[in-house]
């Protein structure tokens, strides 16, 4: 990953790839309960992100959200992943449709919520922590608003692909906590876990910046195990 003091990699592309989701086990529950007209709601999950979360460099169909919600499908729950990720956002930063991390909360997350994952973001360099914190503490408080009673909110900070992290990228990594802690939502750190850095060779794509399909498939199986937590 780029230092604070080099120009960072433009995420553009596609906008926004919203992509819904539905595990494969709620087309059996569909079958047995249709002809009664009783439809079980189903869970949601949002994907709360930037372009690491939207297949940015490959395709939305191989995006960890996607490879997340087929986890889902083979295993006992049901969930409907929503990924409303948009290129370029952050909790700060405009996105490439004008959308920050709260702006997506508003849009997505809503009453049939279970579970929000907001996954980034190294688009927020430049901003004062203390802007970041404060956005973050907004969203997340938004989407502790908006989504079910017993929702359980998932902050990830941004993931460093190098070792040692860039200290900016710690910044907003240490911000993004700080906002956690005040509205009691989990923190889960990528860069003290080494999500990345030590496999960025096999995890980056060539623009240094993007998982590639064996990334996706990594961040998959990390957040597959951070919802079994």
């Amino acid at each position: 990953m780029a230092s604070s003091d080099e120009p960072r990699p433009a995420r553009r592309g596609p906008a926004r790839a919203v992509v819904i989701v539905v595990a494969g086990i709620a087309l059996i529950a569909f079958a047995s309960v249709a002809s009664t007209g009783l439809l079980p709601a189903r869970d949601r999950l949002v994907v709360i992100g930037d372009s690491l979360s939207t297949g940015f460099g490959t395709s939305a169909e191989e995006s960890w959200p996607v490879l997340l919600a087929r986890a889902e499908e083979a295993g006992p729950g049901r969930l409907e992943v929503v990924n409303a990720a948009e290129n370029g956002s952050g909790y700060v930063a405009p996105g490439d449709e004008g959308d920050t991390f709260g702006t997506e909360v508003d849009q997505f997350v809503n009453g049939d919520t279970k579970v929000v994952l907001f996954f980034g973001s190294d688009n927020d360099f430049g901003n004062p922590p203390s802007q970041i914190t404060e956005a973050a503490t907004t969203a997340f408080q938004a989407a502790r608003a908006k989504a079910a009673p017993d929702a359980r909110l998932i902050v990830v900070g941004p993931p460093s692909y190098t070792f040692p992290a860039d200290s900016e990228l710690t910044s907003i990594r240490d911000a993004l906590r700080t906002a956690a802690d005040r509205t009691g939502s989990d923190f889960v750190d990528p860069i003290a876990e080494d999500w990345i850095a030590g496999h960025a060779d096999e995890l980056i794509g060539p623009d240094g910046e993007h998982p590639t399909p064996a990334g996706h498939e990594r961040l998959a199986q990390l957040l597959e195990e951070v919802l079994a937590r």
